[in-house]
């Protein structure tokens, strides 16, 4: 079977996305039968088509951006798209934007304009838009996976949806952003300042340079509300969600913690009370050293469910970087089109 795949956005992640394809595509063809063929390559105020497939190997020689896809045109002129991208399947990875969700938004109604199914790595367009998104993939009859914007490689919302199919999802906890985790990992192992974490951070690339996103728990609350709206029959939107970030953890919070026999830990968590009604928090909070999420340390993420029939169940690694958010997306578009299941 052969896939159109169009990427809209060729940043980190979406170059990621584009080299495990290169790397892969025997493989994926040989195990699953399908046939993952990249024929557009949607950039700022620019695309490149073939219906046949795009040459990954020069698209990933000359780096990443609009200006690899400019320099790919040099040497592909011919390929250069005039008019709407369409294909099988749309890989959504521009940057998120938590405002109105565009660009992605509008590549994502275009797509399923075009009868195109939709795999997410991109946030901003679900948080800002499921319902308006979610009605019109209805309406279109086309399917939307985004299993990588949930917590990347941790299998998050894959677990609630079918290896707990059945159950009633009473609450959800979990470390679903490594960087943060990184940071408090380091303040209770080294003690460290916030700010010395935070550095040592961003100089081995695991913050971002401006890490306002992941250090707020506004990441986590994006993630979180992905999962609560996904698993548990609700439509929240951020604003429904407390949110109180680590920016404010000491050194001493830490040590008295520590001292108490629990540690501290950036908990995403969403729980049904007793109306039924879903409650969302993202905070730092103190917990036992025999929680099944305390032992999870570093760039690790981790997420607890529990559930009526089958108990808790908890997941625990998954990288946390570009690769592991592009394998997210790759095992989406091989789960929508496999046919040995």
């Amino acid at each position: 079977m052969k896939i159109q795949v169009v990427l809209s956005g060729y940043g980190t992640v979406g170059r990621e996305f584009i080299k495990l394809l290169n790397e892969k595509y025997s493989y994926i063809y040989e195990t699953y039968g399908i046939q993952l063929v990249v024929s557009g390559v949607l950039g700022r105020n620019i695309a490149i088509h073939n219906e046949d497939g795009l040459s990954l190997h020069h698209l990933l020689m000359y780096g990443g951006g609009t200006a690899a896809i400019e320099k790919y045109l040099e040497y592909h002129p011919k390929e250069r798209a005039t008019t709407s991208i369409s294909g099988t399947v749309l890989v959504e990875s521009t940057v998120t934007n938590l405002k109105d969700g565009n660009p992605g938004k509008q590549y994502m109604k275009q797509a399923m304009e075009k009868q195109m199914d939709i795999v997410a790595i991109s946030k901003g367009a679900l948080v800002t838009n499921w319902r308006e998104i979610n009605e019109a993939a209805r309406g279109a009859n086309v399917r939307i996976r985004y299993s990588g914007a949930t917590a990347a490689a941790l299998p998050t919302l894959d677990i609630g949806q079918f290896s707990l199919a059945g159950c009633s999802i009473e609450k959800i906890e979990g470390i679903l952003n490594g960087t943060t985790n990184y940071i408090l990992t380091k303040m209770y192992e080294e003690d460290m300042t916030f700010e010395e974490a935070l550095k040592e951070a961003q100089d081995k690339g695991i913050a971002e340079t401006n890490p306002i996103l992941d250090i707020s728990g506004s990441d986590s609350a994006c993630k979180l509300l992905l999962l609560a709206n996904s698993l548990m029959g609700t439509e929240k939107t951020l604003t429904d969600i407390h949110i109180k970030g680590i920016e404010h953890v000491t050194k001493q919070q830490i040590r008295n913690a520590k001292e108490q026999h629990k540690i501290i830990k950036l908990i995403a968590s969403t729980y049904k009370d007793e109306g039924g009604n879903v409650n969302l928090n993202v905070e730092p909070c103190e917990i036992e050293k025999d929680h099944p999420l305390a032992k999870v340390n570093g760039t690790e993420k981790g997420i607890t469910f529990f559930t009526d029939t089958m108990g808790q169940v908890t997941t625990i690694g998954g990288a946390s970087n570009p690769r592991g958010a592009a394998a997210a997306a790759l095992k989406d578009v091989i789960n929508l089109y496999r046919k040995d299941l």
